[in-house]
This record gives C-alpha cells, structure tokens and sequence, in this order.
C-alpha cells in the first residue's frame, strides 16, 4: 500500500469519478508500487527501471491515480533530457509512459491522465506534448487519435537494439493551435497480427515519407482492425 502523496488540482477536463485521485509520486515506495503497476500492464515487453522513475519523479513527471490509498494508474512524463532520453523537439515534453491497472481501465483513467499531463506542459511553459508507440497497438493509437494526436514519424530501434520489438511510431499534439476538424481519407490499413506486422509497418512508413504526417482512427468490428489514415 502506497502512502498518497500531494494532490494535484482537478479541473474538469481531468475530474476524476467518484473516490479517485491524481496525486505527484515522490518517494521510494511510490516509485516501486508504479514499477510494479507498469510492469504487469506492459508484461511481456521491455520494463522501465527504478532510475528512469525516480529520474522522471525528479522532474516532478510521475503521476498516480488512487483509489483510497492503493494505485490504479500512473504516467511519465519528462520536460528535460536525461541520461537515457532526449527530447525530440525544443519546448517540448514526452509522455514516457501511461499504466492502467486491468481491472480499472475503461473508467476514463487514461484521459484524465492525458488532460493532467497537457495541463502540466501548459504550466511548464511547454508547446508540445509527444509520445511513441508500438504500431500494432492500436488500443493505444485510438486513445491518443480521441485527443488530437498525429502520428509524425517512425522510428526503428527507438528503445533498444531489436527491430521489431524496439520500433515505434511518433505522435504529437500542439497544445498551442487549434485542432483542424477537416481532414481527407487518403487510406485503410488492416492489422492483420497484433504482435508484428511488416506490411502495417511499410504501409505506415511509405504514408509518413509522402505527407509529413498522418491522422490515425482505429474502427474495430468482430472481423477487422482497421487504421483509417487522414491529413489534414
């Protein structure tokens, strides 16, 4: 059980339901309980360390989400480079990572962590705010399409050595211009294997290197995964 650290402010963007709480993590304790909550939701994949946490807890990024006293969902997010990161644009921040338990999600936890963590870069007199993913993770891409993010790069062995577990796409949002609602359909892309798929990947990557950027939407049916591609 984690002690709750200082509570951050709840506007109505990142209002949380019921007895929920965003709190700053800080402390020894809470850091290993975030290890511990990252590492189940990410199992089977590369786990974050003590050091990377603790680096993103000094830089006052790493948040938690309580229900009474026990952690149910946390995010990293880091305003400087480190020793193990450095920040792709000046004026930015980069959402490390974003954790939430199994038997919570689908409560609105991972929005509110995305309203917070713009609200913080707001604060800290940042303009962007820009993460990575895996390209076949598309529960992912679909959480971050609701909130106006563009998929602006891929990069090979971004983490680590491994093409194929290392890889991911880049997404971004301008926190300082207004979202363009209008956009052309130029393509649909069928994932076809949630845990490699080369020809999503060549797909993805001959798009971006055409038109800079790309807005990707996740529509799902009993058969199908399908990424629907926009520009603006």
């Amino acid at each position: 059980m984690t002690k709750k650290p200082e509570q951050i402010n709840q506007n109505r963007k990142n209002k949380l339901p019921g007895n929920f709480n965003v709190v700053q993590l800080k402390g020894e304790r809470a850091i290993r309980d975030a290890k511990k909550l990252d590492d189940k939701a990410f199992e089977g994949h590369q786990k974050i360390s003590i050091h990377e946490l603790s680096t993103i807890a000094e830089q006052v990024g790493l948040y938690g989400i309580f229900q009474d006293e026990n952690i149910v969902a946390e995010a990293q997010l880091m305003f400087e480079d480190t020793d193990f990161y450095n920040l792709e644009f000046q004026n930015s921040a980069y959402c490390y990572g974003i954790a939430v338990d199994a038997d919570f999600r689908g409560k609105g936890l991972a929005t509110s962590l995305i309203n917070m963590m713009e609200e913080q870069v707001r604060l800290n007199s940042k303009n962007i705010l820009y993460l990575a993913s895996r390209p076949e993770n598309y529960a992912s891409l679909q959480l971050w399409y609701k909130h106006g993010y563009k998929v602006f790069d891929y990069k090979e062995r971004y983490f680590g050595p491994d093409t194929r577990e290392d890889s991911r796409l880049l997404l971004y949002k301008s926190l300082t211009e207004k979202l363009n609602l209008q956009k052309t359909h130029i393509a649909t892309l069928q994932l076809k294997n949630t845990i490699w798929d080369n020809d999503l990947r060549s797909s993805l990557v001959d798009l971006l290197s055409k038109h800079g950027e790309v807005t990707v939407e996740i529509i799902t049916d009993n058969r199908f995964i399908n990424y629907q591609i926009y520009i603006d």
